[in-house]
């Protein structure tokens, strides 16, 4: 069991009750699909980049680190093991409630400590999570990222999705951080990281676990316009704007390949 200094502690248990609040709200009020036509394309376009991943790998076991609500696996398509491990227990229950929804197979949910995974070295193809890392300081980016190389196989992949600072979704969320009275998400303990910090961290800590890289490449996915715009402007103006503005999208996605 990894012991955490006073610090991480504090800042791992406002997480926890930080989404556990936020998803206790979602469990009471949200039984759509997707609230929006900006998710489901970015659902889509997500799912479809890491199946064929998966796929053209032949992997069989999925592990998002930090699930929240899991969405992102839940929704990924064949024949594979799917385990979402997080430490808030109102996430890992919406979890359940979008796998009933969408009909999901092969789902296991785990309450756990992404510091100290209750799995055995290199039990997973595929390790991965969303909006996680960026919570937290570069020493402990390094302690997630050594949990997560340790269970990820041979061959296999680790994979993280960091926000991308500059794209409109998160620029709202960094305006409502200052507009108290206007609702919506709003940054918290969010740092600004770039891919480059990201791959240093990455690889310095495989190099320490004794893991040799294959390569590191970044994906970005999401549309740089909000969320909540009309989903007839997302299908005329905001394809030109997703494709001229590719660097503005929403995700920066890391992935890491191992040999």
């Amino acid at each position: 069991m990894y012991y955490m200094d006073e610090s991480l502690e504090k800042l791992f248990m406002h997480e926890k009750e930080s989404w556990d609040e936020i998803f206790g709200i979602e469990l009471k009020t949200n039984d759509e699909e997707f609230s929006s036509y900006w998710w489901r394309d970015y659902y889509k376009n997500l799912t479809n980049y890491v199946n064929n991943l998966v796929n053209l790998n032949d992997y069989k076991n999925v592990l998002e680190a930090g699930s929240g609500s899991g969405k992102a696996t839940i929704l990924l398509k064949g024949n594979i093991q799917k385990t979402l491990l997080d430490i808030s227990s109102n996430a890992l229950k919406y979890a359940k409630k979008l796998v009933n929804l969408f009909n999901a197979e092969n789902v296991k949910c785990v309450n756990g400590n992404i510091f100290s995974m209750p799995f055995q070295d290199k039990a997973f193809n595929f390790v991965w999570n969303i909006g996680v890392i960026e919570h937290y300081g570069k020493n402990n980016i390094e302690l997630i990222m050594k949990e997560m190389i340790r269970v990820c196989s041979n061959s296999g992949m680790v994979v993280v999705g960091i926000p991308n600072f500059y794209s409109g979704p998160i620029i709202k969320a960094w305006l409502l951080k200052k507009i108290k009275f206007i609702p919506g998400y709003r940054l918290d303990t969010e740092k600004f990281y770039s891919e480059v910090d990201i791959e240093k961290i990455i690889r310095i800590t495989a190099k320490k676990l004794n893991r040799e890289v294959d390569y590191v490449k970044v994906e970005k996915f999401g549309n740089p316009l909000i969320m909540e715009t009309p989903s007839f402007i997302l299908k005329t103006f905001g394809i030109f704007v997703n494709y001229i503005f590719k660097r503005n999208r929403f995700l920066k996605l890391i992935i890491c390949k191992f040999k």
